[in-house]
């Protein structure tokens, strides 16, 4: 029999409110060059058009998904943050930083699959816990205890990007 329930019914009374915000858009801007880097010399010559996000992609409401859910995000050093090992944290996040966090995250919140794979390297994806941005550098889906289904929550390795207020 599978935990999801409980575990969801766990993030609602005990977890902290937490954006996640993924863009997946692959509409490619037409400022982007044949080597697919951005150039900032179109969007000053195109004022009326639109402004790509940080990887060269534009807006698509259809393939963002920017929700408030409940996670528990703990700060990587802290003692109670963690089973897992030094060395499993060192394959998560390289050099462990003093503000990487632990992020547990639901697969699903409120409808709205998250999805921590292939997450964006230019700031277009990030999550947001206590007025700090973060990046994802690591992400685990972690399989239901009971019953195996691969779809039970989110290992999350998370490093600061921002400090400054949303």
């Amino acid at each position: 029999m599978s935990t999801v329930p409980q575990f969801q019914a766990l993030l609602s009374a005990k977890a902290s409110d937490v954006r996640y915000r993924k863009d997946s858009s692959l509409i490619p801007c037409p400022c982007r060059t044949p080597e697919g880097f951005r150039d900032p010399e179109w969007h000053i010559a195109n004022p009326t058009e639109p402004i790509c996000n940080e990887a060269g992609f534009l807006a698509d409401p259809n393939a963002t998904v920017d929700i408030t859910v409940k996670a528990f995000m703990q700060p990587i050093q802290s003692t109670r943050a963690t089973r897992l090992s030094t060395e499993q944290l060192i394959q998560m996040f390289g050099d462990i930083q003093a503000d990487d966090h632990l992020g547990i995250f639901p697969v699903e919140w409120a409808g709205k699959t998250l999805d921590f794979y292939e997450w964006g390297s230019s700031a277009e994806d990030f999550v947001v816990y206590h007025g700090r941005r973060f990046t994802v550098v690591n992400a685990n889906l972690i399989p239901d205890p009971d019953d195996g289904n691969p779809y039970h929550h989110w290992e999350v390795g998370a490093r600061l990007i921002s400090d400054a207020p949303l």
